[in-house]
């Protein structure tokens, strides 16, 4: 009678774990539930029968019992290990081995791996015993190599191999472009090391963040299990790498997402509830593969690198992510994969059937099905992609360039307030956007500027893609040209519009004793409002781009004292009022230096003058609120107001935050800009209502505001009336305005 098979390690479940006490199952698992993942593939990819042993196996009950021993490997190969015991008790067996999935640990580059001397008797026993040894990449074969091992061939993971579906690949796919994009788990390393790109990841997937899959250290796994020990406190509290840094409010709403699993399969059928799965831990990505999800591996080490890599799993490197674009990221890499994932799964399987049939043991039928379906028709071509940008609008004309992943142009048609002005003529080839990118062009025909502000769109291929800077709302009112002052540097202003801005800050134009007297019955309004509902309110007013950016003025103007503003601060300082506070966050942002608070050529603040101004908000609310830092930016060239109302160019490069905030928003009643009023729910556990006015400035900030409290209504106004107010019961009030429309009084009627 033939004897069964030894394998090292769970069968892919710790049995009555919900019984055992963290600790314990943790270890039975390696300190790493990830390994359950390889751990359940080795067992239903050998058709045998297979005897569990742990790791302390008695080496005399093994050979007694068994004919060959497998060992479901991990990154064995490390310069923290040493594994001689390990060594000793198979050598002691006298049984052949399989060793399948070893790999090797390193952080950047193989050198760093040097064995101790009970690793590297283990590996030498390896190459005695295995007819090959599979092992999960490249850079593990060079070590192998390095130490004179060269019967290994280069397989990736058995987990690769847990679903039997010969076009996986091509499902996942076909989900992932048809489907939702609506929740999302997050598979952490929670190293310290790691939490700048892990912080930035959660941030961004915001509010979609249904799960956070714990696979290690133990007081990550014990924390999602409900275990309240001192031990997991400390963990948590400075040991848990960006999830130690998280406000109060978020850290708790992260550790309800919290999960661990000791059962793959039960991983994997929870992940099937999801729409796709990031991680640093290229298990917590897999399971997600395998059950049929999209999943991104974002690789900050070698060893996560190469498996990736062989495997065909969608893969990014941390090193330059742009983590607050993640989800677009993903897109790319999820569409690059999965068409080509079950071609190359095929042809790994057929190889990882041949080394496991070399030990003489069989291999599972779905394995040999596997291997056939690299005869087998490959999935179709993914539809060819379009990509491009808006960057010209005016009364005359709207151009741009557009890209595709083949070499044919895609047609690009153009839009003004949704009429369909026909396709763009096609021209030159724009070399330095890539080998398949073309300039485009649509002259605008007179009839089609029915106002004087419009929606611009740009749509390109069969699915009417919108190209970067697509829609975007810009003026074709005639003489805009007239409205631009040139500065120094570069830099455009504002002049000859019906505000009068430059009169306002050079106080040509100042506040009349009856606008003076309105302003004073708004505020007093506004503090007794508050005071009576318990409330904080706040007037928060976006400084003149000309107040900022005095010293680019031309010659001969000069920025007043005595203009408007001045003269709000002024009476609010007279007031004395008790609730209200008003925010000028002039000096900020003229300390800006990282980043330009201001484009050169829009009169709107940027991403990042928004979020110095946003900070001195938080600040005089007395929260605990710092703007991000310069390295918290990345540079995209965007619309600006001032440029596209000189004919040309419309666009320039602008700082631009790379995280997203977890904010959602539930209802919009569609209108556009003056009387549009959204209602936004946080996607943290915040507490409070915020009710805001504001206007086009205000859009910058909303989505970091609408985060930071419970629920937040925003309407597109001067003004607000107390129906509203009753409506929404805010625990804080914020009216945001500009500073060239002060001269026009707010009203809460």
């Amino acid at each position: 009678m033939t004897k069964p098979i030894a394998v090292i390690g769970t069968s892919g479940r710790v049995p009555a774990s919900f019984a055992r006490d963290t600790a314990g199952a943790f270890a039975e698992v390696g300190h790493n539930t990830g390994n359950l993942a390889f751990q359940h593939a080795v067992w239903s990819l050998l058709d045998e029968e297979k005897l569990p042993f742990t790791f302390d196996f008695d080496p005399a009950a093994v050979r007694e019992r068994a004919r060959l021993v497998c060992v479901p490997a991990a990154n064995f190969l490390y310069n923290g290990f040493d594994l001689g015991g390990l060594a000793d008790r198979l050598a002691a067996t006298g049984l052949p081995l399989m060793v399948l999935g070893l790999g090797a640990q390193a952080m950047k580059d193989v050198s760093e791996v040097k064995l101790q001397p009970g690793t590297e008797r283990l590996l030498r026993l390896f190459a005695e015993r295995c007819a090959r040894i599979a092992v999960r990449g490249r850079h593990t074969g060079a070590v192998l190599e390095r130490y004179g091992v060269s019967n290994f061939d280069v397989l990736g993971c058995p987990s690769n191999f847990i679903n039997p579906d010969p076009r996986m690949g091509a499902g996942i796919l076909a989900r992932w472009q048809g489907g939702g994009r609506d929740l999302f788990g997050w598979a952490p390393t929670f190293y310290g090391y790691n939490a700048g790109f892990e912080a930035a990841i959660h941030a961004a997937l915001g509010p979609a963040l249904a799960e956070i899959v714990a696979q290690d250290p133990l007081g990550a796994v014990a924390l999602a299990r409900g275990d309240r020990t001192p031990a997991v406190a400390e963990w948590l509290d400075g040991k848990a790498g960006y999830l130690s840094a998280l406000p109060a409010a978020e850290r708790t709403h992260a550790v309800s997402l919290l999960r661990a699993y000791f059962d793959a399969e039960a991983w994997m059928e929870s992940y099937r509830r999801l729409d796709g799965v990031v991680g640093s831990r290229i298990h917590g990505v897999n399971l997600a593969w395998q059950a049929g999800r999209a999943g991104l591996v974002v690789s900050y080490d070698l060893r996560t690198a190469e498996l990736a890599e062989t495997m065909g799993v969608p893969l990014v490197q941390a090193k330059g992510l742009d983590a607050g674009a993640i989800l677009r990221v993903m897109d790319e890499a999820v569409v690059r994969c999965a068409a080509e994932y079950d071609a190359k799964r095929a042809a790994l399987a057929t190889r990882f059937k041949a080394a496991i049939e070399a030990h003489g043991v069989a291999a599972a039928p779905h394995l040999g099905a596997l291997a056939a379906g690299a005869q087998a028709p490959s999935a179709p071509a993914a539809a060819p992609r379009c990509w491009g940008f808006l960057e010209l609008y005016n009364r005359n004309r709207v151009a741009g360039w557009v890209a595709s992943s083949t070499d044919t142009p895609p047609e690009v048609r153009i839009r003004l307030d949704g009429r369909d002005l026909g396709p763009a003529t096609i021209g030159a080839a724009r070399a330095e956007i890539g080998p398949h990118a073309w300039s485009f062009s649509l002259d605008v025909p007179k009839d089609a500027l029915a106002r004087a502000v419009m929606r611009v769109e740009a749509v390109a291929g069969p699915k009417a893609v919108h190209l970067a800077n697509s829609p975007v709302v810009t003026s074709f009112a005639e003489e805009d040209s007239r409205k631009v002052l040139q500065g120094r540097d570069g830099f455009l202003f504002l002049q000859n519009d019906t505000n009068g801005v430059l009169d306002q800050v050079q106080a040509k134009r100042r506040l009349t004793e009856a606008e003076l007297a309105a302003w004073e019955a708004f505020f007093r309004d506004l503090d007794a409002v508050a005071l009576a509902r318990g409330a904080q309110a706040f007037y928060l007013v976006a400084p003149n781009k000309e107040c900022v950016f005095a010293d680019r003025l031309p010659d001969g103007i000069r920025i007043s004292e005595q203009r408007p503003v001045r003269q709000i601060e002024a009476l609010v300082e007279r007031l004395g009022l008790k609730a209200t506070r008003l925010v000028y966050p002039l000096d900020a942002l003229r300390r800006a230096a990282a980043h330009p608070a201001y484009p050169r050529g829009d009169s709107h603040w940027s991403d990042y003058g928004a979020q110095l101004a946003l900070a001195e908000f938080e600040a005089a609310r007395g929260a605990a609120a710092q703007a991000p830092a310069e390295e918290e930016y990345r540079t995209e060239w965007r619309n600006a107001d001032l440029l596209a109302k000189l004919g040309g160019t419309c666009v320039e490069p602008q700082p631009v935050l790379k995280r997203g905030f977890a904010a959602k928003l539930v209802a919009d009643n569609g209108v556009v800009n003056t009387g549009r009023r959204r209602d936004w729910k946080s996607g943290r556990a915040a507490e409070g209502r915020l009710l805001m006015a504001h206007d086009s400035f205000g859009d910058w900030i909303i989505p970091a505001l609408a985060e930071r409290f419970g629920a937040t209504t925003t309407l597109w106004s001067a003004s607000l009336e107390r129906s509203l107010v009753e409506e929404v019961a805010p625990t804080a009030i914020l009216f945001e305005r500009a500073e060239r429309f002060l001269t026009v009084p707010a009203r809460l009627g």
